[in-house]
């Protein structure tokens, strides 16, 4: 329980970050009517989130002609995206069950309103029909004023309209008589009409491939326990993949619903709950078929029992009445389980059983992602459906013990052979002898090593990728895993050990993150925000703001001021992506420090290389360190993807120079070295600029704005 409640705590904190990683959130002013987005451009800011301000008149369903003829009445300001339950009228707090109207009125220029427009509207609870600028859109459901008339409906759709140059309205009719949740509690995306439909195809794409790998697992599972009945452990494994694989076709995109029209909204929400109880039940059972020494056989029918009689509660009462157990259901039967699981994979480790250490970590991955989503239904945090994804990584953990399973009888098999052949050069008599039934059993051993040898070149190929993107985070957790088999754990220092194994998974969090970012950057998935920076205020900006953190190492951090002059009123500009190019800003600063010993210098400064007659030319932008230096012999490898110095003791990944290069590539440009062992090295980058005018909106970027990121060397 400690472990659990630890786990809670850390991922409140984790996920109290924006939901939105590609939205962009432009401030609204409250004491006004209008959210004004002259100033957007979607083709250059991207997608915006209109979160504000919304009038909400509770209780009541208007249309576009109720508000023709002046204000149809008192209303709420109000910000979405939220639930119902967080307003209050006079102090007196909503409920989730009603009706409402939501308007926004936002000014668009002229520029923007010449080409269509897409919302992305994500899920409301639980239907909705709305107008843009008076014209009826489709909506979702059907909306009442009690439950007899209302029919629930909720998934997310795009829509497309032509907008009008100034002013443009929204009008929004929601009502809910069906579950818990009630009003628009996931954010409304506007944005240019083709990137919303790629937005909202992309998101199909990732949930369909999602479903469709967890469906390959099942028929997978079940095959290979059709063929091997013995092989119980495989049907609970593959009675978890379809449970997880129809959830997630009702999760996310909600693509059931377009599949199958017909499926109602209140069988939708059955089959979720459903779903979920029978992943937790053939969990249980599958763990107990793993490791039947440590499993506590007793419980496993409470298990069934109550998890059973929940499940014929949800098919006899509607949504309303058993959405509103979330919690209790959460903390009395699902959370049980889970931690049930985890003591059998913790004491399977501790006994050192064949896999267990790399299930264990598999399985707190996947852990952390239920976890995470019982916060997102609990209304903690703002997005889900990760426990699919936290699934595949508990996947690819079994598919790692199979691989290592299978290693394993291939090197038996090479020892046979070569004892085999040990045999043979010593009965060399024997052999002439028989040389008829050896020669045919030498025959058939060379066909079998042959076999094996092509068994062994596939099984490389399909899982090398895995291997290299796992293989050092799983070997840094090994030593700590060496390092606690062999003690005994007492109950008050189980939560330090769980704070350790926690601290290892953000770990290999962070590698995964960063071969994810370092991937997305060579496809090109990742969209960069680029506005022409002065960048000598930025690059001054920068320098004061880590000069605090470098000095307390001892270490001291200069910036140098730019020997070449600029003329009056003018700034040299860069085109930058602020957050991208800091990650590489930070990254050289910190790698600078790891080499350089205390009361070294870190030195800042920037040299401009102008064409003749020309205000354009390249920018060099140099971090040079007084460490000890790179082998001349390294120079040339050192921003290869994976790649460490010999004989340095480096505790990052190896993909902090490789993100840095793919980074400055963006930007066309470029990153290089020069370092002689002793006398430290300069790293530097090669950016376009040019001599322009000053201006506020640039300054204000080159200041930093308001925003400050906190990035972290790899």
């Amino acid at each position: 329980m400690r472990f659990a409640a630890s786990l809670l705590i850390g991922l409140i904190v984790w996920c109290s970050a924006p939901s939105s990683a590609w939205a962009t959130f432009l401030e609204w002013n409250a004491a006004s009517d209008k959210r004004d987005l002259q100033q957007w451009h979607p083709w250059g800011d991207g997608i915006v989130s209109l979160d504000g301000p919304w009038e909400l008149y509770w209780n009541r369903l208007l249309e576009p002609d109720d508000f023709a003829d002046g204000s149809p009445g008192s209303s709420l300001t109000v910000s979405i995206p939220a639930q119902w339950k967080s307003y209050a009228i006079n102090g007196q707090a909503l409920t989730n069950e009603g009706y409402a109207t939501y308007r926004m009125k936002f000014i668009i220029s002229g520029e923007v309103a010449g080409q269509p427009l897409g919302l992305y509207v994500n899920n409301v609870a639980s239907a909705y029909r709305f107008w843009i600028n008076g014209e009826p859109m489709n909506g979702n459901g059907t909306v009442g004023t009690d439950a007899t008339r209302m029919v629930p409906r909720s998934y997310p759709k795009v829509y497309f309209f032509q907008p009008h140059p100034g002013d443009n309205e929204v009008v929004i009719q929601v009502s809910n008589f069906a579950q818990r949740t009630g009003g628009i509690w996931e954010s409304l995306e506007l944005g240019d009409a083709e990137e919303i439909a790629s937005l909202h195809r992309n998101r199909v794409m990732v949930w369909t491939l999602l479903t469709g790998c967890l469906l390959l697992m099942t028929v997978f599972s079940f095959f290979l326990y059709f063929f091997r009945k013995q092989e119980r452990a495989a049907l609970w494994f593959g009675l978890i993949c379809l449970a997880i694989c129809i959830r997630s076709s009702l999760l996310g995109e909600s693509f059931v619903y377009v599949l199958f029209p017909g499926l109602s909204w209140e069988w939708g929400v059955k089959l979720e709950y459903l779903s979920e109880i029978a992943t937790i039940l053939s969990l249980a059972a599958f763990v107990n078929k793993q490791y039947p020494q440590d499993a506590i056989v007793r419980i496993f029918p409470l298990f069934v029992a109550s998890l059973a009689g929940f499940g014929a509660f949800v098919l006899a009462t509607p949504a309303k009445v058993y959405t509103q157990l979330m919690v209790p259901y959460i903390i009395a039967l699902l959370l049980p389980v889970f931690l049930y699981v985890t003591y059998i994979y913790i004491r399977a480790a501790l006994r050192q059983r064949t896999g267990s250490r790399t299930n264990m970590i598999g399985f707190l991955g996947f852990f952390v992602t239920v976890i995470h989503e019982i916060l997102y239904y609990t209304g903690f945090v703002p997005f889900g459906g990760l426990v699919s994804f936290g699934l595949l990584f508990f996947l690819l953990t079994q598919l790692l013990n199979l691989s290592l399973l299978f290693t394993r009888a291939i090197t038996q098999s090479e020892m046979l052979s070569i004892e085999l052949n040990k045999v043979i050069e010593s009965q060399e008599e024997t052999i002439r002898q028989r040389t008829s039934s050896l020669q045919a059993l030498n025959v058939r051993l060379e066909r079998g090593n042959q076999e094996l040898s092509r068994i062994e070149h596939v099984r490389s190929t399909l899982l090398a990728e895995a291997y290299h993107d796992l293989s050092t985070p799983i070997t840094a957790i090994k030593g700590f895993s060496k390092a606690i088999k062999t003690a005994v754990i007492s109950e008050e220092e189980a939560p330090i050990y769980a704070g350790r194994i926690y601290e290892r998974s953000l770990m290999l969090e962070k590698l995964i993150d960063n071969v994810v970012e370092l991937s997305q950057l060579k496809t090109g998935e990742i969209q960069f925000q680029f506005v022409e920076v002065p960048i000598l205020p930025f690059l001054r900006k920068l320098s004061h703001r880590y000069a605090a953190e470098v000095n307390a190492q001892g270490i001291a951090l200069l910036w140098e001021e730019p020997h070449f002059a600029l003329p009056p009123g003018k700034e040299l500009l860069v085109a930058l992506d602020r957050f991208r190019f800091e990650r590489v800003f930070a990254n050289l600063i910190s790698n600078a420090v790891k080499y350089t010993p205390g009361e070294g210098v870190v030195r800042i400064w920037i040299e401009f290389r102008p064409a003749e007659h020309s205000n354009n030319g390249p920018v060099v932008i140099h971090v040079t360190d007084s460490g000890t230096g790179i082998p001349e012999s390294e120079l040339p490898h050192i921003f290869k993807r994976r790649y460490r110095i010999p004989l340095q003791a480096n505790t990052g990944s190896g993909l902090g120079l490789a993100i840095c290069t793919e980074i400055a590539a963006r930007h066309q440009g470029k990153i290089g070295v020069s370092s002689k062992m002793g006398e430290g090295s300069d790293f530097h980058i090669t950016l376009p600029a040019k001599i322009g005018d000053s201006r506020a909106d640039t300054d204000r970027h080159a200041e930093g704005g308001e925003d400050e990121h906190d990035h972290s060397a790899d």
